[in-house]
């Protein structure tokens, strides 16, 4: 056993990443790098291989990694970079086949802060190794955030923490997902690494779009990864046929005005354990609407009645998913100065149904002289 796999072995437990690079022959990976994952049966480690331009993972408890380093990664490779909690150290491999160490230091522990100083912790730490997220800009290739995309960042970091919360204690190891309105599939990415890599359950993800160009090349960066879940579809929700087996989610980030009510309807009719829908565009209303009662002080300044348009829409379509048997809480998902579009409809199947938020619903529309997609979509 050299060197390298006797630190390993003893820093385990407080293993941070391992990276093997530069290999002896062209029979082993190009680039091999494990970290921690903390699964439902523990702490595990997952073992990242590069291989063709595409990434391969698997997850393995300690006595398995041992294994694998001893038997296939040892000697193999010119240089590695072992961290754990304590310290970090630099490994080149000599002529004899063992390893000398070099560079060892002690990881600086971040200054404890307090108060409102505290840095966020997100599920997705700056650093985390998500190669997807490098060909869509959003990393550079040493998986640091690129400053022009800090919100983009931060808002798919809030939409994962929303939707774990969901999932935290949910024990199904298989899950379907469709992303409606993906556009350049950001959050998508996100979702299949989050569920798939790190998680390790069964994810099949499909994801529609208008744009032919965005599908076909999000499909390229799904294949060049070894995404198999993961597929683009170009397709326009409200005319084509779609996904037509069971569907555990549906997520929509910003599909566009009444895109988002054909996506909250096929939710409905599928029967979609969960939702979350982040509307972006709501000008149906504001398009339609005429005075009729209380609401008319409203209308009389343009930002003022397309605000207020914008959150009736919003609280119809609360109304519909309500009647149609699904709890709902409308929450803000980001700060407004990141996005302005930061509300989300956040809605989990309960089967209780009702026609009392319909029927409000239709009053205010009838009073007010205007029809809203939703509520029309799911007419009895």
């Amino acid at each position: 056993m050299s060197r390298l796999s006797r630190d390993l072995a003893a820093g385990l437990d407080s293993l941070t990443k391992l990276v093997l690079s530069q290999p002896i022959d062209g029979t082993a990976d190009p680039k091999v790098s494990v970290r921690p994952v903390f699964l439902r049966g523990g702490r595990y480690y997952q073992v990242e291989r590069f291989r063709d331009n595409k990434a391969f993972h698997e997850n393995l408890d300690g006595e398995q990694l041992l294994r694998l380093m001893e038997s296939e990664l040892d000697g193999r490779y010119r240089q590695a970079l072992l961290v754990t909690e304590r310290e970090s150290a630099q490994y080149s491999l000599k002529r004899d086949g063992s390893y000398k160490r070099s560079g060892a230091a002690a990881v600086p522990r971040p200054a404890a802060t307090g108060g409102n100083n505290r840095e966020k912790r997100y599920l997705l730490p700056e650093g985390e190794a998500i190669p997807a997220l490098v060909d869509l800009g959003v990393f550079t290739p040493d998986y640091k955030i690129v400053r022009a995309k800090y919100d983009k960042y931060r808002q798919i970091n809030r939409f994962v923490e929303l939707i774990d919360q969901a999932f935290r204690d949910d024990g199904r190891k298989e899950l379907t997902i469709l992303d409606f309105g993906c556009g350049k599939s950001y959050l998508t990415f996100i979702l299949y690494w989050y569920f798939a890599v790190k998680q390790g359950r069964q994810v099949k993800i499909i994801d529609y779009d208008l744009k032919a160009d965005v599908v076909e090349h999000c499909n390229a960066v799904a294949e060049k990864y070894g995404y198999t879940g993961l597929r683009f579809v170009h397709a326009d929700v409200s005319r084509d046929s779609l996904y037509g087996q069971r569907v555990d989610m549906i997520v929509t980030l910003h599909a566009c005005d009444t895109a988002t009510d054909y996506a909250l309807h096929y939710a409905i009719e599928k029967g979609a354990d969960y939702i979350f829908s982040v509307p972006c565009c709501q000008h149906e209303i504001n398009l339609q609407m005429k005075k009729g009662g209380e609401l008319d002080v409203f209308l009389r300044h343009g930002i003022v009645r397309e605000r207020m348009a914008a959150l009736l829409t919003d609280e119809i379509r609360t109304l519909v998913l309500e009647d149609m048997g699904y709890s709902v809480d409308v929450i803000e998902f980001t700060d407004l100065e990141n996005s302005p579009k930061n509300l989300m409809l956040r809605a989990r199947r309960t089967g209780r149904r009702s026609e009392k938020g319909r029927t409000l619903a239709r009053e205010i529309a009838g009073r007010y002289g205007f029809s809203q997609t939703l509520l029309e979509l799911t007419k009895e």
